[in-house]
């Protein structure tokens, strides 16, 4: 009886462990790549939608995080775009490096998302991507791809 009772209770723990660990976040298939190179650490993630303002996220390589709360926050909110702001330190800079970058949240639907930057202090993306939308200022250009679409910034 005592055997059965053990079993039991252990089962049912077990059970509202993984249902607690597990529900706590919500993954998407999300890489980052920089010149050509997997963004191996991000620091001060983070995504923004003009009506919700920004939620914390966690990066790790291939995947982005969002806890269960905001994700249905940022769902729920009726913006077409979403921004993802965040830092990485790269080999080739001696400090960090900020990112902005605005996502149509139609590639939510999309299995995977990839987001190409080029830097365009080196010289060979500086050559490419040069001449290319002149009213921006940025430092960088972006490619973002799915398996369906693609969007260039």
């Amino acid at each position: 009886m005592r055997n059965k009772y053990f079993k039991q209770s252990f089962f049912l723990l077990c059970l509202l462990f993984s249902a607690y660990h597990f529900s706590q976040t919500r993954k998407s298939n999300f890489l980052i790549m920089i010149d050509d190179q997997p963004c191996i650490l991000t620091y001060n993630m983070q995504v923004n939608t003009p009506s919700m303002g920004s939620i914390e996220a966690k990066y790790i390589v291939g995947t982005i995080d969002l806890s269960e709360e905001n994700y249905s926050k940022f769902i729920n909110d009726e913006s077409l775009d979403f921004q993802i702001s965040f830092e990485t330190i790269l080999p080739k800079f001696s400090t960090a490096k900020k990112y902005l970058v605005s996502i149509p949240k139609i590639f939510l639907n999309q299995e995977y998302i990839i987001i190409n930057i080029f830097n365009k202090d080196s010289k060979l993306y500086k050559k490419r991507f040069g001449g290319v939308n002149k009213k921006n200022r940025k430092e960088y250009y972006i490619v973002m791809s799915t398996r369906n679409a693609m969007k260039f910034d």
